[in-house]
């Protein structure tokens, strides 16, 4: 009895392994990073959202706030600090939902629901050159892996194309 005992715990230890590295690569930790210089991928936008400078766990009560008003809304996360460098408690970011997309007016309701629970609105002018990263997320574990994997490529790819934030004008 105790031999078959033995036998169940170690299929039962070698199935959650496999289980969990099956998780582990369905999370996109294999997956290229594509990082691109170009056209945005949207254009002016306006969004509803609350400035926050907390830890990643009070930013994501944000999220969940801005969901149960606009739930089929696009959410949107502008970091004001870079995440990896700043301790999580001074990490400064804007977080909310795209209530409009390029010359698409704002539902006014949606917008008065969002400004009457402390949101902030504002428009993003359109820009027409833009560094943007892709890595495709398919479970919760997929965000971590943004945070390890994708930041450093970003970096990487402004510092070697020397890409500031600054206009240029050529003359």
């Amino acid at each position: 009895m105790s031999e078959w005992l033995g036998v169940c715990v170690l299929l039962s230890l070698l199935l959650s392994l496999l289980t969990a590295a099956g998780y582990v690569l369905f999370s996109a930790v294999r997956s290229d990073i594509t990082v691109v210089t170009g056209s945005p991928p949207i254009k002016r936008i306006t969004f509803a959202y609350k400035f926050r400078e907390a830890r990643r766990d009070a930013r994501g009560q944000l999220f969940d706030e801005s969901r149960s008003i606009g739930p089929k809304l696009s959410r949107i996360r502008v970091f004001y600090a870079e995440p990896t460098k700043v301790p999580g408690p001074q990490c400064r970011c804007a977080i909310g939902c795209i209530l409009s997309e390029g010359e698409n007016k704002a539902d006014e309701e949606l917008t008065r629901r969002f400004e009457t629970s402390g949101f902030n609105v504002f428009s993003f002018p359109e820009v027409t050159h833009v560094v943007t990263t892709s890595l495709p997320h398919r479970a919760f574990f997929s965000v971590l892996l943004r945070v390890w994997r994708v930041y450093s490529q970003l970096e990487l790819y402004i510092k070697v194309f020397c890409i500031s934030a600054e206009p240029h004008s050529i003359t």
